[in-house]
């Protein structure tokens, strides 16, 4: 046989075993992206998420609700490309909320994936009436305007932030445990390291408070904190809450406050 033959078997050969990768990996992504998402979910085996009226597939669908711990997304839609999954670079879109809310209403969530780990998400939220409890006494109503921007790297299941940045705001009410209108409201979170996240948040209400926190959580040692100071007027709604809380008056006639724990 001579080396000119043998090149060319050698050559189909290649080409037979790339077109054979090549053709599972696209019926596997297929596969996966077109099965029925519940059924998928069903296989994570992970109790703590529930769900409601799920229908459709990875690819494209739709849920009255579903439950994670300690909160519930209602009204809840995603897509995810099956071209950029057979690529390797998936992309979710899922929004929370139904085509009659205004489009500033809806939470909306872009979120891309590449081969080598960067992460790149956008955030952008809507109204509070989407997001609601779990398990937990709290509820919170209102709507927020602005998105937040993160990037990140995903090293197996370690997710190291490299830049958070945007903001929220609008107008915040508390329901539960207790009823407290919080007025405007401004919240923006910042990653100075991989593994921590500070924010700060501002709540003003003309005539009754005006407050500042600052707050930082550690992820490797799942440490969280807090400090604060609020200037109330004498029948502000928010001091028999806060007074509750721990918080005590400085020589300035300002309160202040501090907390911490772990998650």
């Amino acid at each position: 046989m001579s080396s000119i033959s043998l090149i060319k078997k050698l050559r189909t050969f290649l080409l037979g075993v790339l077109f054979l990768l090549l053709f599972s990996w696209v019926f596997l992504v297929a596969f996966i992206a077109l099965a029925p998402v519940e059924w998928l979910l069903a296989q994570t085996k992970q109790p703590q998420i529930t769900w409601q009226k799920i229908e459709g597939t990875l690819a494209k669908g739709s849920a009255e609700r579903i439950n994670l711990p300690g909160i519930s997304l209602e009204e809840v839609s995603w897509s995810l490309p099956i071209w950029r999954l057979a690529l390797a670079l998936p992309q979710l879109n899922l929004k929370l909320g139904n085509e009659q809310l205004a489009k500033n209403e809806a939470w909306q969530l872009q979120a891309s994936l590449t081969p080598w780990g960067s992460l790149a998400a956008n955030l952008k939220a809507g109204d509070l009436a989407l997001l609601r409890s779990n398990g937990l006494p709290w509820a919170l109503e209102g709507t927020l305007a602005g998105e937040f921007n993160l990037q990140a790297k995903l090293e197996g299941q370690r997710l190291s932030c490299q830049s958070l940045t945007g903001s929220w705001q609008g107008g915040l009410k508390a329901l539960q445990p207790m009823q407290l209108d919080l007025g405007q409201i401004n919240l923006q979170p910042t990653c100075p390291k991989a593994q921590s996240l500070t924010w700060l948040l501002t709540a003003e209400q003309t005539g009754e408070h005006q407050i500042n926190l600052e707050g930082q959580a550690e992820l490797a040692n799942r440490r969280w904190g807090f400090s604060g100071q609020a200037k109330l007027e004498e029948q502000a709604q928010l001091r028999p809450a806060l007074q509750m809380l721990g918080w005590r008056k400085n020589n300035q006639g300002e309160f202040q406050g501090r907390g911490s724990g772990r998650f």
